[in-house]
């Protein structure tokens, strides 16, 4: 018998191993329609400028802006946490989810003592994001999602970004998805 569920436990790794041939600067969320909630998307609002306001401050030398509106969003995050967001129960989970996922990956940044670990936080931090947004179906506005050669991703609002991770990088990226035609 243990020899049965040994095989059974290999086989299944096996299964697990994926050979994808899909870009890695392709987001692998899908956008979820059907869960949209037109006060959900207004609720979270302040929540994602915060975001903005965090990958702003990122690179910065002087780290208290980026203290403050990483502080900013943890407690706005930790407050939507105890509200109820939507009626529909699945769009409630994921918001909830989404939010705790959001605020975790803030307070490990703040806890960084250097610009390259806040760094790996934050593309972090903006995968949680767009797992978030694609998982509520939010609309309120256009979400266009870039990737730089390295195949770290980040959000904006114009189609147009430069690199929050590469303040030194003065070239404009173009975005690459649009949160809302994820498939």
């Amino acid at each position: 018998m243990q020899r049965l569920l040994f095989i059974l436990f290999i086989a299944s790794l096996m299964a697990c191993e994926s050979n994808s041939n899909a870009p890695l600067d392709q987001v692998s969320a899908s956008f979820q329609q059907k869960r949209h909630d037109t006060s959900l998307d207004q609720t979270i609002q302040p929540l994602l400028n915060q975001y903005f306001a965090v990958m702003g401050n990122l690179g910065e030398q002087d780290t208290a802006n980026l203290q403050l509106h990483g502080s900013i969003l943890i407690q706005q995050s930790d407050s939507l946490t105890k509200q109820q967001l939507s009626t529909d129960t699945i769009t409630q989970r994921n918001a909830l989810q989404g939010l705790m996922n959001i605020q975790f990956e803030m307070e490990a940044i703040l806890l960084e003592s250097t610009v390259g670990e806040r760094i790996i936080g934050a593309q972090m931090l903006s995968l949680h994001w767009i797992e978030f947004l694609a998982a509520i179906g939010y609309q309120k506005q256009t979400i266009y999602i870039f990737s730089d050669s390295d195949g770290n991703q980040w959000m904006g609002l114009n189609k147009q970004s430069l690199n929050p991770y590469q303040h030194n990088d003065p070239s404009k990226y173009n975005a690459n998805q649009v949160l809302q035609e994820l498939k």
